[in-house]
């Protein structure tokens, strides 16, 4: 049985090193093209890890830095810093976020924006989805004209030209659409009703297992890029508010 308040001071916790990171100092690297990573997100990876062990040392680990286990009953997925481009450019739009895995089910998740200090939580024995205790819900807009939609990009000519190609009804025809970095983060925003879609063929496992698992608790609907059954194991997702039946806008 999962000690819920203990879950909540871990993720808290993780979030107060970034927030005093954030305000500090910190170094980065490039990773591979296009994707820096600080080492901040390594410090909250291995503090994950080491906290989530005391918990359950038989429950696996699997880190957006570090990967580790790949085939298991139980396992914790892990991203330290998702939102890392934003935590290093200086916009307050990042998150800890983990989620726990059971026979390829994700049961639980919680997200921790330490600058909003929101946490975003949902598990599977509960039917709902929570922002610092309170029940949040998506949002009941329909219409696409009326919409406030997301895409997972930055400044990227290839990558927004690949959106606006493939998503080009939604690209034009929504209220307003933005580009945000942060899967977790906007995952939850759908969620909590403030947004209304979220597109990005780049979301990778561990920043979209608990958010996705958060929006679907409350009351969103979740899709692969591709338009198949969410499988948070493949890369990209389609996040909505259940109301928007926005994979027919592809192209």
């Amino acid at each position: 049985m999962l000690n819920k308040s203990e879950l909540r001071d871990i993720v808290e916790k993780a979030g107060l090193i970034l927030k005093s990171k954030y305000f500090s100092s910190f170094s980065i690297r490039e990773k591979e093209r296009g994707h820096l990573v600080s080492n901040t997100d390594l410090e909250v990876e291995m503090f994950l890890k080491k906290q989530l062990k005391k918990i359950d040392s038989s429950i696996g680990f699997y880190g957006e830095e570090t990967g580790g286990d790949e085939e298991c009953l139980q396992r914790w997925i892990v991203d330290s810093l998702d939102g890392t481009a934003n935590f290093i450019f200086g916009v307050p739009y990042f998150c800890t976020s983990i989620a726990l895995e059971k026979n390829k089910r994700i049961v639980c998740g919680l997200i921790y924006s330490p600058i909003t200090e929101e946490i975003f939580e949902a598990y599977e024995d509960e039917n709902s989805a929570f922002c610092n205790g309170k029940e949040i819900y998506v949002s009941t807009v329909s219409k696409l004209n009326e919409s406030k939609t997301v895409f997972g990009f930055s400044a990227n000519y290839k990558n927004i030209n690949r959106y606006h190609s493939e998503w080009r009804l939604a690209f034009e025809g929504c209220l307003k659409g933005m580009g945000l970095l942060s899967p977790a983060m906007n995952l939850c925003n759908v969620a909590r009703g403030r947004t209304d879609a979220f597109i990005d063929f780049g979301a990778s496992m561990e920043g979209q297992a608990a958010g996705g698992f958060i929006l679907q608790k409350a009351g969103g609907a979740l899709l692969d890029y591709d338009g198949s059954p969410w499988n948070h194991h493949k890369t990209g997702i389609v996040g909505t508010n259940g109301h928007l039946e926005v994979i027919q806008l592809r192209a």
